[in-house]
């Protein structure tokens, strides 16, 4: 679509975008009377360097931010609590939450599962405009979810800014970035602000002398496309306060996952790359049981190995034909890691399969032992569906099963939006 285009299409359009404030600290708070008017951090067991999931407003005055290590939230509050994640507990809030976006409009596209997008174009008057309805619908989560769980919502002519603009006012914020201030506020917000801007980028536009977005959008877009490649035009339009991504995508025509993938941060004593062999074959394990239950096979097969300096590792291998077996996944993953140098300490792994195709397309096994192996995935799939993850697994896993909930497993939401 052209800028021309584009421009026409965003103008006149209300989007907003629901953000969660410290959600998962908020759920917690909320079901645990206790536990309000505390800092707390949802993450999972003190004494594993993992990161913040979520932190509470109490935390957040000390400092503490999602994303930060669990060791320096500590420093920052001593007397902080931890507490492991509970993803059922956050699927049944923001189900909940869903559920009332849905009694407006069915264009409501999840983002995360504590974000979510709502176009009110055609809808927003009837309630007396976008403010009012905004304000009636923050009302209806609060009643219906408790009054620890709030949510800011931000309100634009497109999603970029709409979420922008959630970020503005927090917590329990509302914010309208209205047209005519678009131009001010691309003057005023730096580069990482928004969506689709990351770090990395950031500082390579910082070294060609661009540091606000108004500075992005008035670039040549010629030269972007030849620093950045495609990414250049995408670049352009956000500089510009446009959206390059699609307009708001209801939750029955989201796109198929193009990639099934799995990470975990690793305890201390699980942090040499012998031990982490088998968190992976879990992770593969998990990998492939998505697969098989979204219908799916892939060919590549992606291993991330994260040192404890940070520093990635990452490889892929494309099979012959697909797999959505966790054990071949897992010895793909093996073949992979003879290819790299492994880190001496491996602080993080992760696995991801790509390349999918429907499996009901794909040839049947031909050999007795391959049918064997098939009919085996699909059994332990049903008592693991009737009875709960990891009720039949194999035996090398079940130290595994030890460890702590970690926030890496929290973000299932397409399943929770088509549930």
């Amino acid at each position: 679509m052209s800028t021309g285009l584009q421009a026409e299409e965003e103008r006149g359009r209300v989007i907003f975008l629901l953000d969660m404030d410290s959600y998962f600290a908020s759920v917690e708070q909320q079901a645990n009377p206790f536990l309000r008017g505390r800092p707390i951090i949802v993450s999972g067991r003190a004494d594993i360097q993992t990161v913040v999931a979520a932190a509470s407003r109490e935390a957040k005055r000390w400092g503490i931010r999602s994303g930060m290590s669990t060791f320096e939230a500590r420093r920052l509050c001593p007397r902080v609590e931890f507490l492991p994640g509970d993803p059922a507990k956050y699927l049944s809030i923001t189900t909940r939450f869903l559920e009332i976006l849905r009694r407006y409009t069915d264009l409501v596209e999840v983002f995360s599962i504590d974000e979510a997008f709502m176009d009110v174009t055609s809808i927003h008057r009837r309630y007396g405009g976008p403010i009012a309805l905004a304000e009636r619908i923050k009302g209806e989560i609060r009643r219906a979810c408790g009054p620890c769980i709030t949510c800011s919502i931000g309100i634009a002519r497109n999603k970029l800014l709409a979420k922008l603009a959630a970020e503005m006012h927090k917590p329990d914020g509302l914010t309208w970035i209205k047209d005519e201030q678009i131009p001010e506020v691309l003057e005023k917000v730096s580069l990482t602000d928004v969506c689709g801007i990351g770090e990395r980028i950031a500082r390579r536009l910082n070294s060609m002398g661009i540091y606000r977005l108004s500075e992005l959008g008035g670039c040549d877009e010629e030269w972007l496309v030849k620093e950045f490649g495609a990414y250049g035009k995408a670049l352009k339009l956000i500089g510009q306060g446009r959206d390059p991504s699609p307009g708001v995508i209801p939750y029955y025509h989201q796109e198929e996952e193009k990639s099934v993938g799995h990470s975990l941060t690793l305890p201390y004593e699980w942090r040499t790359f012998e031990r982490a062999k088998i968190v992976l074959y879990r992770l593969c394990e998990q990998v492939a049981r998505r697969l098989r239950k979204g219908g799916h096979a892939g060919r590549t097969v992606s291993l991330w190995l994260v040192s404890q300096d940070y520093e990635g590792v990452h490889k892929q291998y494309t099979l012959d034909v697909p797999t959505d077996d966790g054990e071949l996944i897992f010895k793909t993953c093996l073949k992979i890691s003879e290819m790299v140098e492994i880190p001496k300490t491996v602080r993080a792994v992760g696995v991801s399969v790509s390349n999918l195709e429907r499996a009901e397309a794909l040839p049947q096994p031909l050999f007795a032992q391959g049918q064997r192996k098939e009919r085996l995935l699909r059994v332990v799939d049903e008592i693991n569906d009737e009875y709960g993850e990891m009720t039949l697994f194999q035996a090398v896993l079940l130290a595994t099963k030890r460890m702590e909930p970690h926030v890496g497993k929290f973000g299932r939401t397409r399943e929770l939006a088509l549930g």
